[in-house]
């Protein structure tokens, strides 16, 4: 059984971890004023975007609200793949996923491990987390931090009555909450961190700010106002270790 390593669920920032392994990991999280990060925009404009926010080959996927995790040999690689999650332990590789009220989610590991995840709620059933987790740990992590971005919370998130109980039969009753109409809605970190808290390699911490429908700084809602724009999330590797903004 591996320790239990923290998750924190943060407002939109740049993080950094210094890893034991000698490099530091990267988080970065765009808002609404960083630009538009959804796929199918003319390649040039997007790659100058992706260039500008951070300098490096990108892996971008054509998300799909499933399980598929793949595995980033070499910066750039597995680009426009389908999938919901990728994984590296490569220095110089950017995993990007796009969000507009889905939680993007970081995973490192100490040993030089990373990954990026998409997780909406059909991801969430379909056990894209879990999936996630186990390929950092088939690339070589033990214990993992999670970072859960900005998403949509419960306070705008009414749900429907039959896929709530769908989620809650896989991650418990915490899932369930209401609106601020009084509605039943889906708590999506709730739901993000129970699926980590259920795995011995992945722990909880805390909770915190970053509703995508409500929140400041203003960011892309589909559920919210039908935005077709989407933020980002990055993660990747660099080879020497810096100092640490979130432990």
């Amino acid at each position: 059984m591996g320790a239990r390593a923290p998750t924190a669920v943060v407002p939109t920032t740049s993080l950094a971890f210094a890893l034991p392994s000698g490099l530091t990991a990267h988080v970065r999280f765009t808002t609404a004023t960083d630009g538009n990060f959804a796929v199918g925009q003319p390649a040039d404009v997007l790659a100058a975007r992706r260039q500008a926010l951070v300098p490096m080959p990108w892996t971008w996927l054509h998300q799909v609200h499933g399980h598929r995790v793949v595995v980033v040999d070499e910066p750039g690689g597995q680009v426009g793949a389908y999938a919901d999650a990728a994984v590296t332990s490569s220095p110089g590789a950017a995993l990007a996923i796009q969000t507009a009220d889905c939680a993007p989610v970081a995973l490192i590991a100490d040993e030089g491990v990373v990954a990026a995840v998409h997780v909406g709620w059909r991801g969430l059933v379909a056990g894209v987390v879990d999936g996630a987790v186990e390929s950092v740990r088939r690339a070589g992590g033990t214990a993992v931090r999670a970072v859960i971005g900005p998403c949509i919370h419960a306070c705008c998130y009414e749900f429907g009555a039959v896929d709530l109980d769908r989620v809650a039969a896989r991650y418990g009753d915490g899932v369930r909450a209401t609106t601020r109409s009084g509605r039943s809605a889906l708590d999506v970190p709730a739901a993000v961190t129970a699926a980590l808290a259920a795995i011995p390699t992945a722990g909880v911490t805390r909770a915190g700010p970053g509703c995508t429908a409500c929140d400041t700084p203003p960011m892309f809602s589909h559920r919210a106002r039908g935005d077709s724009a989407r933020q980002a999330m990055v993660v990747w590797l660099e080879r020497g270790v810096g100092e640490s903004t979130l432990r």
